[in-house]
Formats: structure tokens, sequence, C-alpha cells
């Protein structure tokens, strides 16, 4: 469950959406948005970076400034003033992105269920999240 404020989980959640347009096809999957905490003053927020790679954790610290210019591009004002690189190992050959099947009946009640979602972005990310669930 998240507990952050609203405001950054919007802003969280826009980024993990844009995150291949922000970070790069190329380094998409090596890191992910980890968190963004606000500073008193609110419009600075800081953005921490989850890097599965030590190589790549170097890359994104010595170009952070550039990732800060393409999300105030993408928002249409500087949302971000600082990043924080963290690492966060992890296999990434073994966690390739797999298909899950679900029964015929499981798929039409999730369709059923995200029918009436008027963004289709959303409904793509709640599809995804309930075929996760219900495979479990």
């Amino acid at each position: 469950m998240f507990v952050g404020s609203k405001k950054e989980f919007i802003l969280i959640n826009n980024l993990t959406k844009n995150w291949s347009e922000i970070i790069g096809k190329k380094y998409e999957k090596l890191c992910y948005p980890q968190s963004v905490k606000f500073a008193k003053i609110e419009k600075n927020a800081t953005l921490t970076i989850g890097v599965y790679n030590p190589s790549v954790g170097f890359f994104l610290e010595s170009n952070s400034e550039s990732i800060v210019e393409r999300i105030a591009v993408l928002y249409g004002f500087k949302s971000i003033t600082k990043i924080i690189i963290k690492q966060d190992p992890k296999n990434i050959a073994s966690d390739k992105a797999t298909e899950i099947k679900l029964s015929q009946a499981q798929e039409k009640n999730l369709n059923e269920k995200t029918a009436k979602v008027a963004d289709e972005n959303l409904v793509e990310v709640l599809r995804k999240l309930g075929r996760e669930i219900l495979q479990k």
C-alpha cells in the first residue's frame, strides 16, 4: 500500500508511465523510479531512482541534470530538482516479463470490470495488475 501524499503518488505514477521516455529504452529495464519526496518548499522534489547495476547507477548519477531536464520538459515545469541513486541488486535475466495466461472466464471477468474506464493507459495497468493478482 502506498503511504505517501496524493501529490507524491500522482508524480511517481506519471514518472512510471513515462519512464522509457525519461530514461531511454536502453536503461528502462535497469532502473525504476523508487520514490518522490517533496521539500518544505512545495515545488521542489527529490526523485530516488533504484538501479539494478552499479554501472547504470554511475551513468545516471553523472547524467542526473539531463534527466531532471527531461522530466521538466515532459511536465512543462521543473517538478524534480534533485536525483538520488540507490542500488537495488536484482538478477534481471531471470526477471523477464512473461505473459500471464488466465482462463477465459477470468479474462472475461477482468475485461468486464475494466470496460467502463475511459483512460486506455489506466485500463492497461489495471488489467495487468488484475492478471498478476488472479495468477496468485
